[in-house]
């Protein structure tokens, strides 16, 4: 499969047991995020979406979402039985929508910051040259780093999901 438009989406994103180990070491709820770590949230989404404006293959990009160290251990679990259940559920066609983006289409020039809840780490982001199109991310504070711990469909509740 190619680019970051795999073709079906299982919007399961509640976590198991298994991976929500890291929810010992958060920091406490009171910690503000920074503007630095907004820009640590932006610095993610953009990257992955370069990957997927090179059409590299849904393996890649997955593989480099799971190494590049500004996602939970969390996110990466959840983002990976996501994919997994989806070709289980139809080893032809996959995924519909890539859920980082929770779409099947994403803002080629990239995201900037629309929103952003220092209280929570709670932010939104919204496409460059797309205004309409916004995206949910919410960060943690892991021993002392922060991480993108939801982001699209993965780990975000659809409530809190940015509207389209």
């Amino acid at each position: 499969m190619s680019s970051c438009k795999p073709q079906k989406q299982n919007t399961n994103t509640q976590p198991t047991d298994a991976i929500t180990t890291e929810q010992n070491s958060l920091s406490a709820s009171t910690s503000l995020f920074t503007e630095e770590d907004a820009n640590k949230a932006l610095a993610f989404i953009n990257s992955y979406v370069d990957r997927c404006n090179q059409n590299r293959e849904l393996n890649s990009n997955m593989e480099w979402v799971y190494s590049s160290k500004l996602t939970t251990p969390s996110f990466n679990a959840t983002l990976k039985a996501i994919i997994d259940q989806a070709y289980k559920d139809d080893p032809e066609l996959g995924l519909e929508a890539d859920p980082i983006f929770d779409a099947q289409d994403y803002p080629e020039a990239g995201f900037e910051l629309d929103t952003f809840d220092k209280q929570k780490g709670a932010l939104v982001v919204k496409g460059k040259n797309w205004a309409d199109f916004r995206l949910a991310l919410q960060l943690v504070k892991v021993n002392g780093a922060t991480l993108v711990d939801g982001c699209g469909s993965i780990r975000i509740p659809e409530n809190e999901r940015a509207e389209r």
